[in-house]
């Protein structure tokens, strides 16, 4: 398996900004969850409120960047691309900022006093392998624990040259089935964990539910595959222009239903099986919106944050705990808990600051480390050969959403 091929399926090169812009949504989803567990508000109403509507916020942008991860690889695949290229460019994706990140990450919890072992840091964040960790204690020791997501995406990119294969293999009337198949296996699996699995030991950090649940439903790389098989199955009914014609507002209602319905359910259910078909509609609906009509989500602000939404989701953990600390509301040993309590006014000015200045990090980031390493090293030199012959004058063709070359204007990530 040399080469990814696309016999059938017809790529279309005309630009998706609008699924850059809700990775930041995503990414935003997230940073409420993680703000809501600090629990800044002194008003216990206030917290208890903001608590129990955000907290799964993020179990909604985890899902929707793996739903996305599985369209975004399969739309921008290329005729003839070869495999070990493609693994280049994910690597150029995902490795530079990390490895930037990794010093002051680490530094940042010897500094707020809460240093970890060496082997925990390396093998839970430096080689993103704590999504295959199972004991929980020491899968809870990593400085950036968001990263746990990208130890997934890098099992996704192991594996998707074969599923690839196998997505492009399917008949063209089966590919909606397919699509309904997977969307039901999600749904399925927190009904299978919670029915097969031992009623116990509890999870610190999930009330109601065992480790093991949680490991299984939110961690584990292969019970989340099936999210990203239906991002890939997305892909392929947008690229033949049979998706379904519901549109991005109706996409946006479906997800926001589905995420009240979820505030009265059980967390088990709320980890990733609630948001497949909402997600993946939504994902088809901003990819398969006229760009000669750009929208909220296509104008250059959105965008603009868009484009730095990995970085954002890397960082702001880091330095929400460093702000928490310099303000002096982190107190692993004080009085009122690991967190101090603000007022409301400043609790809300602290979050818009907070959230102002990951973005603004998160945009160097992006500009001096993300953006140059994946146009210095993502690109082989037969992607160099074929740029020059395709524009006959030396000159460059647009970068896709994987980082590699593709026509003008394409790019989703």
């Amino acid at each position: 398996m040399n080469r990814m091929t696309q016999d059938s399926i017809d790529v279309r090169g005309d630009a998706r900004p609008a699924l850059t812009s809700l990775r930041f949504v995503a990414a935003l989803l997230v940073f409420i969850t993680h703000i809501a567990f600090l629990a800044p508000f002194a008003n216990p109403a206030i917290s208890e409120s903001f608590s129990t509507i955000a907290h799964d916020a993020g179990y909604l942008g985890v899902s929707f960047f793996f739903v996305l991860s599985g369209f975004v690889l399969t739309w921008s695949a290329r005729v003839g691309d070869r495999v070990r290229d493609f693994y280049r460019r994910r690597f150029m994706k995902i490795v530079p900022n990390h490895l930037v990140v990794f010093g002051p990450a680490v530094a940042v919890t010897f500094v707020i006093g809460l240093g970890m072992g060496v082997v925990p840091i390396l093998v839970n964040y430096l080689f993103l392998l704590q999504a295959w960790v199972w004991n929980f204690e020491f899968a809870a020791q990593s400085p950036n624990s968001p990263t746990w997501s990208l130890g997934v995406e890098v099992f996704f990119y192991a594996v998707f040259p074969l599923f690839y294969l196998l997505v492009r293999r399917i008949r063209r009337e089966r590919v909606w089935s397919w699509w309904v198949v997977s969307g039901l296996i999600i749904l399925a699996i927190p009904f299978v964990v919670g029915a097969v699995t031992p009623s116990g030991p509890a999870s610190p950090a999930f009330d109601g539910g065992t480790w093991l649940q949680q490991k299984l439903l939110l961690f584990f790389p292969i019970t989340r595959l099936p999210e990203f098989v239906l991002g890939m199955l997305t892909a392929r009914l947008v690229q033949e222009r049979r998706f379904v014609g519901i549109g991005l507002g109706w996409s946006t209602v479906l997800c926001v239903v589905v995420y009240i319905v979820a505030l009265f359910l059980p967390h088990i259910y709320a980890f990733a099986g609630l948001w497949a078909f909402p997600v993946a509609l939504l994902i088809g609906a901003a990819a398969s919106r006229d760009p000669r009509k750009p929208g909220l989500l296509e104008s250059r602000p959105v965008v603009w944050a868009g484009e730095a939404s990995y970085a954002f989701y890397l960082i702001h953990l880091p330095l929400m705990l460093l702000a928490l600390f310099v303000v002096g509301r982190l107190q692993p040993d004080g009085p009122e808990g690991p967190f101090a309590k603000m007022g409301t006014i400043p609790a809300i000015l602290f979050i818009l600051g907070l959230v102002i200045v990951t973005l603004l990090v998160s945009r160097l980031l992006f500009i001096a480390v993300e953006r140059p390493a994946m146009r210095r090293w993502a690109r082989s030199r037969g992607d160099d050969a074929g740029r020059r012959s395709t524009t006959g004058n030396g000159g460059t063709t647009a970068p896709t959403g994987d980082g590699g070359t593709d026509r003008p204007g394409r790019t989703v990530s």
